[in-house]
């Protein structure tokens, strides 16, 4: 083993076979510290730290044989939280968070060994909510609900792997209905305007 310091890409660790193992920093180009954690066999293990060019903290999360897992929190270059979530073997797991720049939910949806299962919600920036419905398997499924920024309905209907399938109805913004329609596949068959 040999301390390793290149002053080109600006990384400090240790180096065995010429893979990184033991604790790492990596630098900005101005001395900043961009990045800390550890390595095992050339493979992220452990709590790691990305940071914004500014300093303030990027990431937080740990890695194992080298792919995010466990907790994890993505932040605005101004601190403020922008995503939370989690991940098992490098793929999303559980219920992942999305705010916007204010510190409100955007979108909240779960995922399942990477893929999406399960309820989701989108949000617009004043926590009026936009959209609801289910995922499996990365398909949307069952009833789903669209709305207006006022928080009138605007639209709803049931989806069945991911399609239109069923009865749609579309309202205006005041709540009256103004069409429906019959999907299959998202094919329009038959509907009617009021």
């Amino acid at each position: 083993m040999f301390e390793l310091f290149t002053r080109a890409i600006k990384s400090r660790y240790r180096s065995m076979l010429n893979r990184p193992d033991g604790p790492c920093e990596y630098f900005y180009r101005n001395g900043q510290l961009e990045s800390e954690g550890a390595y095992e066999e050339g493979r992220a293990v452990g709590p790691w730290k990305m940071y914004h060019k500014n300093g303030q903290l990027e990431f937080r999360g740990n890695y194992k044989h080298g792919r995010r897992n466990g907790p994890w929190d993505l932040f605005y270059e101004d601190g403020q939280l922008r995503v939370k979530g989690g991940s098992i073997a490098g793929r999303p797991h559980g219920t992942i968070e999305r705010f916007f720049d204010n510190g409100q939910l955007s979108e909240k949806l779960t995922y399942i060994n990477g893929a999406l299962n399960g309820p989701y919600e989108r949000f617009n920036a004043l926590r009026q909510l936009l959209a609801k419905g289910n995922y499996q398997d990365d398909y949307k499924i069952g009833i789903w609900l669209y709305y207006y920024d006022t928080g009138q309905l605007k639209k709803g209907g049931p989806y069945q792997y991911g399609q239109k399938n069923g009865l749609w109805e579309f309202f205006d913004k005041c709540g009256g209905i103004m069409e429906s329609h019959v999907f299959s596949g998202d094919e329009v068959y038959g509907g009617k305007r009021i």
